[in-house]
């Protein structure tokens, strides 16, 4: 299961990091605990009466290290250390224990002795940072530098460092069972969201597409909760369009295949004759079928991006009579003047058969939902670099929680879906593609009983 791997490998990642940081603060801070402790011993022994003090005296009073060695051996006895004598040159001249002669001695120019050693646990290696006494000549010169060390007897028995290691040992072993802990802690915290949402995209791709998952596991994992959650509700309502669509296209294409196929069938069976009323009547019907199609086209390759723009400068007055000669019988059958803005015009950056198709599919809506007799204006102003364009009737208005959803496709404000308020419910869907593609917007504004104001930019041409 990817998730329990997941959070195998989150308990690994953050096991190791633990134990490698606790590891090596273990190691450092033994290793530090124990030079100190040494250290400290090595500087309350020194101190002791009948330290080594008598061995510069004895190169003082003698002027060479020669027979230097029962010096050192009654140094170290009297301080309880092992001594190492090193003359001007570096050169070990006298030990107090055999186990640093057989051992390899390296004192450096700045005063750092490495000892490399032979155990019975393998080769040791130690450095030991300047001597704690330096015996100069007469000229101020360094004739000889001592070194004073743990006897090796009783450097593994010392009692304060066998109780360090001890409490260390369970300070580190509780630390690295409290790490184990938290990691398995943090990887549930992150695993346990990817789980829900690994179910909920099984669930989606099983074809749920209401699935949705709580929020959790920090701000990132939270954040892709929320866009999985808006992608499933963007689905949702992309399946549900479609649906939609499917049915209100086989709607719209049902009633005028049907008046067709039943006057053709009546001719065929001799029921009626071909005058010319009907033949008119099945035209009609026909012109219906082909405007439904190129709306659906035109709708498709906007929503595509592959409609062409064929932006040239145009006055917006000169758009505007057009779209208003072509609806003017429309406009007479149904009582309604259209009236064109005779301010100042404006010259705009537009594809004018597609901006007559936009100004003509709003005033095709406008006509359609006037219930009395009435005026839809047609008026432009500028703002900014941009032309706004508006269609304004006096109609039956579109309630505020209609407004939002007006531009879906064959979304009607009628839920009758009669033909005489609003056609097939492509017309301002096309309208908001077709002002996309100019580099416009497209808004309504509207209030019941009173008449609604369709907005929509275009680029002013330079």
């Amino acid at each position: 299961m990817p998730s329990a791997t997941l959070r195998s490998r989150l308990i690994a990642m953050v096991a190791a990091l633990v134990a490698v940081m606790i590891g090596s603060v273990a190691v450092i801070s033994t290793r530090v605990a124990h030079y100190e402790i040494r250290k400290f011993d090595v500087e309350v022994r020194a101190g002791r009466p009948g330290a080594p003090v008598a061995i510069g005296d004895y190169y003082r009073a003698h002027g060479s290290w020669t027979g230097v060695g029962p010096v050192v051996d009654q140094a170290a006895r009297a301080a309880g250390l092992d001594i190492l004598l090193f003359d001007g040159q570096r050169r070990l001249v006298a030990t107090s224990s055999a186990v640093w002669r057989d051992a390899h001695l390296d004192l450096s120019p700045d005063g750092t002795l490495a000892i490399e050693r032979l155990t019975a646990a393998g080769n040791a290696h130690q450095l030991i940072r300047g001597p704690q006494m330096l015996v100069r000549d007469k000229a101020g010169n360094v004739a000889g530098s001592i070194f004073m060390l743990p006897l090796q007897s009783d450097a593994p028995e010392l009692p304060a460092t066998r109780s360090l290691d001890r409490s260390f040992f369970w300070t580190f072993l509780g630390a690295t069972l409290f790490g184990i802990l938290m990691a398995i802690a943090i990887a549930r915290w992150i695993s346990v969201p990817v789980e829900r949402l690994t179910a909920a995209a099984r669930r989606m791709e099983s074809g749920d597409l209401t699935v949705r998952v709580e929020p959790a596991g920090g701000a990132e994992l939270a954040e892709l909760a929320h866009g999985f959650n808006a992608m499933a509700a963007a689905l949702d309502r992309n399946e549900e369009q479609r649906r939609r669509m499917v049915s209100d296209v086989a709607h719209e294409l049902r009633a005028p295949l049907t008046n067709i196929r039943c006057e053709l069938e009546s001719m065929q069976d001799g029921l009626t004759t071909p005058t010319q009323e009907r033949i008119a009547s099945l035209h009609d019907e026909t012109m219906q079928l082909t405007r439904l199609v190129d709306d659906l086209q035109d709708l498709a390759l906007a929503e595509a991006g592959r409609l062409e723009i064929n932006a040239q400068p145009m006055a917006v007055s000169a758009l505007a009579r057009r779209a208003a000669a072509g609806m003017e019988t429309r406009a007479r059958d149904r009582g309604v003047n259209i009236q064109c803005d005779v301010s100042d015009d404006l010259v705009v950056l537009a594809d004018a058969r597609r901006a007559v198709q936009i100004l003509t599919n709003l005033l095709a809506n406008a006509v359609a939902h006037m219930e009395a007799q009435g005026e839809v204006r047609i008026t432009w102003e500028r703002s900014g670099g941009d032309a706004v364009i508006r269609v304004i009737d006096s109609g039956v208005g579109i309630p505020a929680d209609e407004l939002p959803r007006i531009f879906e496709r064959f979304y009607r404000v009628d839920v009758s879906r009669s033909r005489a308020t609003g056609g097939a419910g492509l017309g301002l869907p096309i309208v908001r593609q077709l002002v996309a593609a100019h580099g416009g917007r497209v808004w309504a504004e509207s209030e019941v009983r009173k008449g609604s104001v369709f907005s929509f930019t275009l680029p002013i041409s330079i």
